[in-house]
């Protein structure tokens, strides 16, 4: 059994930061191979920048001044104030030593002090579509009593290998079924004649997407909310590439997507949500979105290659639309759940 520390990652102990930073980098490495590549920048800034939301924070396992094992505990204080997200990783020479399963208490007793109910994890797991992934924490998870309750799939688009041509078939086709509409496309905060819009169309997010049996509740955001995001975003350096659809005779926004890039990534950036109201579904409006803005991205970032996703594989509708726009299988993440006593 190796002697370790659980401590709050400091910002201003450099030391600590820099093999907060390589431990996390060294599990991405080994586990998770041709998934989206990891970059120290994002959680570098999450150190310092203020989440409007949440409250994020930051653990070590730490032995010898050296960092074993880290763990993130997101606190949601805007909804959901039920539920507490967490991502945790150890050095693959650090396992099997009792680090992982300290990280994991840990998270379960900071969540039960701050009144959570429910803990949960996104994580990577292999799957014959990545055999390059080599993490697995599945089994570990299990074994403490969390459950799977969301299967999803990551998939990826390679935007050198698009079929332009196809893809103006594609988009023709369904402009054809989309008459009486019209895009709106921006980046930082919305237009104030779609910002209501979009803000309910957000919170809807967070229900109208397949949840499984993933804890998931009603969101609650506003005008105000979106405001705050894109001030968090510019406080990051990232940046939110949006196209919402809006229907002319009524004036409502009708749907929205939208494409991340984070700072110093030229090469990898990722597709967000992409909803469409249900009074308006069956234009083809999913389709006109992704197209539009994928085509957006590369004309403000050119050398920009590969842009990932994720979807619950039972969200069929939304799995063909990224089929048809060039999306292809990459990987499988599950979605591990325990509830707190």
């Amino acid at each position: 059994m190796t002697h370790f520390d659980i401590v709050r990652v400091d910002p201003s102990d450099h030391g600590l930061v820099q093999s907060w930073l390589d431990a996390q980098e060294s599990v991405e490495e080994h586990d998770f191979q041709g998934l989206s590549p990891w970059r120290p920048l994002g959680p570098l800034v999450g150190l310092v920048v203020p989440d409007p939301d949440n409250r994020r924070e930051q653990w070590a396992a730490v032995c010898d001044g050296e960092v074993l094992g880290y763990l993130t505990l997101v606190l949601s204080d805007r909804d959901n104030t039920h539920l507490a997200n967490f991502s945790a990783g150890v050095r693959p020479g650090s396992r099997r030593r009792g680090i992982g399963s300290a990280l994991l208490r840990h998270a379960e007793e900071r969540a039960a002090a701050d009144g959570r109910t429910t803990v949960s994890t996104w994580l990577a797991v292999p799957h014959e579509s990545a055999p390059d992934v080599r993490g697995d924490g599945g089994p570990f998870l299990i074994d403490n009593g969390y459950k799977r309750s969301l299967e999803a799939a990551v998939r990826m688009c390679d935007l050198d290998a698009v079929d332009e041509d196809e893809l103006d078939r594609v988009w023709d086709a369904a402009w054809a079924k989309a008459d009486g509409f019209e895009l709106v496309s921006f980046h930082g905060v919305p237009p104030e004649h779609v910002i209501e819009g979009m803000a309910y169309l957000n919170a809807r997010m967070y229900t109208d997407m397949p949840l499984g049996d993933w804890d998931l509740q009603e969101g609650r955001i506003t005008a105000d909310t979106l405001r705050l995001w894109e001030r968090q975003r510019l406080q990051k350096g990232q940046l939110n590439l949006q196209t919402a659809v809006v229907h002319r005779e009524s004036g409502e926004v009708a749907g929205f997507t939208e494409i991340q890039v984070t700072a110093g990534n030229e090469r990898d950036c990722h597709q967000g949500n992409t909803i469409v109201d249900p009074r308006f579904r069956g234009h083809r409006l999913g389709t006109i979105l992704k197209i539009a803005n994928q085509r957006r991205l590369r004309s403000m970032r050119p050398w920009m290659r590969r842009v990932w996703t994720g979807n619950a594989e039972s969200n069929s509708q939304m799995i063909s639309i990224n089929e048809a726009v060039g999306y292809r299988l990459a990987g499988h993440e599950t979605v591990f759940q325990k509830k707190l006593a």
